[in-house]
């Protein structure tokens, strides 16, 4: 039988990632399917549910085509990994966890987003809460950084843990619901839940600001 996909990006017109049980993947669409590349850029048995391109010169929510260099990307584990793809087996420069939530546990990952000023990472998590999470430690490290400067602020063995956890809705019942900033200044965020409702949080505080009825049953 062959993998799951979960969900895809476009890094230029014509390439992508693919998230699958099989892994992260890259994809050409000039290519046939006996043509594609079967390797996975992580190599073990982690399997990838989310992935959104990451510039440290653009908003990737709005142009993931500027630059295919760097990805967020998680799957069945409570971390989220920062893929460098020059290395062919994407090197992860930076990792990122909840407090909250130990090493061995039976969340995953099932949406992720980048504010428009490519400084905050938004995780939701399959039976858990949304978290976000500042992309480095030091806020000069996102000035229009050079690889070299990017590298030398990332550490892959030091988890950066989250600024903020969204807690309210229930993510139990469908395996990719997103999170995403909203709003001018990414003043808000926005999820579904399984009770059918939109929540919007103020992003700041953590606070609910408004319920939406969308469907009878789940909302993603």
């Amino acid at each position: 039988m062959a993998p799951v996909a979960f969900s895809h990006i476009l890094l230029t017109p014509q390439t992508g990632l693919l998230c699958s049980e099989d892994g992260l993947h890259r994809f050409d669409l000039r290519l046939s399917a006996r043509e594609q590349d079967r390797t996975p850029i992580i190599s073990d048995s982690w399997y990838c549910k989310s992935c959104i391109a990451w510039s440290p010169h653009s908003n990737a929510r709005n142009d993931q085509t500027a630059d295919s260099t760097y990805v967020f990307a998680g799957g069945n584990s409570p971390v989220v990994s920062l893929l460098d793809l020059r290395a062919a087996s994407g090197q992860s420069v930076q990792r990122y966890q909840p407090h909250s939530i130990g090493k061995v546990s039976s969340v995953s990952i099932s949406g992720l987003d980048v504010s428009r000023d490519g400084r905050t990472l938004l995780a939701s998590y399959e039976n858990d809460q949304i978290y976000s999470f500042p992309v480095f430690r030091s806020a000069s490290a996102l000035q229009n950084p050079s690889f070299e400067e990017i590298e030398s602020a990332s550490n892959s063995s030091d988890t950066i843990y989250d600024l903020n956890c969204y807690v309210g809705h229930l993510n139990y019942q469908t395996f990719l619901k997103n999170a995403r900033f909203a709003g001018q200044n990414d003043e808000f965020i926005c999820t579904g839940s399984d009770s059918g409702c939109a929540w919007i949080f103020e992003s700041n505080s953590g606070s609910v600001v408004s319920l939406v009825t969308a469907d009878s049953c789940t909302c993603n």
